[in-house]
């Protein structure tokens, strides 16, 4: 259930990567990164994510399952306290992304 794909590219970077080359990376996903993710990507020392459906669309999208539990929780705010200033392209329109 943490084996997010967010949260292995940006441990995957930082472990291969020099943080100078790790802060001019862009993380792209097809829906925002949940709170467990962009923690990560703040810890990775990521400067850039890209999402492409919001968490509380994606939240309505799957039923609020229990087995896929989801926060509400935008990345923006994650990120807002945090130290490093990530820049955040997204969400798109939700009836694009859920397309």
């Amino acid at each position: 259930m943490t084996a997010h794909a967010e949260r292995l590219s940006a441990t995957r970077a930082s472990k291969t990567h020099r943080p100078v080359f790790v802060a001019d990376c862009t993380l792209c996903a097809s829906a925002e990164p949940c709170g467990m993710c962009a923690g990560t990507i703040c810890r990775a020392g990521i400067w850039r994510a890209v999402d492409c459906q919001a968490e509380r669309g994606l939240k309505e999208l799957t039923s609020n399952r229990p087995e896929n539990p989801s926060l509400d929780l935008p990345c923006r705010m994650v990120f807002a306290a945090g130290q490093l200033s990530i820049e955040v392209i997204g969400p798109q329109p939700e009836d694009e992304a859920a397309a």
